[in-house]
């Protein structure tokens, strides 16, 4: 089947198309299996490493899978398990997408193509090995969805050193810009923690906790839920986003792949909440809303430091906040984000390096 014959994604059958991605995995010797074929496979993988991103659970590639359909976009999930000597060995997060002019794209759900992740006892040879045939997977799909100009990532995932993933990369011709990261070190005390945040943020933190009641969500409670959602509706001004990814951030509380910290006032009415999606190891900041009408009023700040202390009850050990934005970014930040990015420093521990890279894959 040739993709550029494609009328949508929408239109192909979907077992022509996995069947195609099969072939072509078979073609550059890369043992592995798709995840839409072996949900339960990936789950299981899930356990078995030392630090498992957010960004790599099946909880969150469902979410944005169902994110980005939200648009009228019609995406494919390609996920990998990979194996080594017929073991799974690594995870892979991967997506085509059809965009509204007809092309197609290769991403990890919408978002830059990010590297698998291997078990930590893999060894260097084969990790090596693995990352050859991947890229050369890609290769293959890049020449045949036409979608040459790839733009690739490789963030923090327990390890601070540069990676296979990266070094090949580089040995491709691929151009690579710096990112940075906003995280919190839950391995310090939550005393060390607070230390290290923004001074007026401190004293915010201690006033608020005095002016709200607060409520931690960390199981079914489908009354709770409704509220937030209704109170992020309002403050939005509008529906964002479907019923359907709300549904999935809920089943993630239910399985204890997330929690909601919220506070109300004195009516018992909720004015402010926040969503945070976690793995055994590591925390994310997902979606808050907080009462436009209060904003003079520290609500953001004591949601912050509820989660952390939230995280370090389970034994995470990294929150990841967000990304730090610069004035001298590429492409140019807006002012909002350098200051929703700026306000995210306040709670963060350290600033870890990310990276982006762009690779033209040459026709074949």
């Amino acid at each position: 089947m040739d993709a550029t014959r494609w009328t949508g994604l929408s239109t192909a059958p979907h077992g022509a198309i996995l069947s195609r991605i099969a072939e072509m995995i078979r073609e550059v010797h890369l043992d592995a299996r798709l995840r839409p074929e072996h949900p339960q496979a990936w789950m299981e993988m899930e356990t078995r490493f030392s630090y498992l991103p957010v960004s790599c659970s099946g909880s969150m590639i469902d979410y944005q899978m169902a994110y980005g359909r939200c648009g009228g976009a019609v995406m494919i999930d390609i996920s990998l398990i990979l194996n080594h000597d017929r073991n799974p060995c690594g995870l892979w997060p991967l997506s085509l997408t059809l965009l509204e002019n007809g092309d197609i794209r290769i991403s990890s759900q919408g978002g830059c193509i990010a590297p698998p992740l291997f078990r930590a006892e893999l060894a260097g040879k084969s990790v090596h090995d693995i990352v050859t045939r991947c890229l050369n997977f890609l290769k293959l799909l890049g020449n045949w969805t036409r979608h040459r100009e790839l733009v690739l990532m490789e963030g923090f995932s327990g390890l601070h050193a540069i990676g296979h993933w990266h070094d090949q990369l580089m040995r491709l011709g691929a151009v690579v810009t710096l990112r940075h990261e906003l995280f919190v070190d839950l391995s310090l005390s939550l005393a060390e923690i607070k230390s290290c945040m923004r001074k007026s943020f401190r004293s915010l933190i201690t006033s608020g906790s005095k002016i709200w009641q607060i409520e931690s969500i960390t199981s079914a409670n489908p009354e709770v839920w409704a509220e937030f959602k209704r109170l992020h509706f309002q403050v939005a001004g509008r529906s964002t986003r479907s019923d359907e990814t709300w549904q999935i951030q809920y089943d993630t509380v239910v399985s204890q792949q997330g929690f909601l910290i919220g506070l109300r006032d004195a009516h018992q009415r909720l004015v402010g909440g926040g969503y945070f999606h976690v793995t055994r190891q590591e925390g994310c900041y997902a979606v808050a809303a907080y009462d436009r009408a209060l904003f003079d009023k520290p609500l953001g700040h004591v949601v912050q430091f509820l989660a952390i202390q939230e995280m370090q009850r389970r034994g995470l050990r990294w929150y990841k906040i967000g990304r730090r934005h610069y004035p001298a970014d590429t492409p140019s930040p807006t002012e909002k984000e350098l200051s929703i990015s700026c306000f995210k420093q306040g709670f963060a521990t350290h600033i870890l390096p990310s990276y982006e890279f762009s690779l033209t894959i040459s026709p074949s």
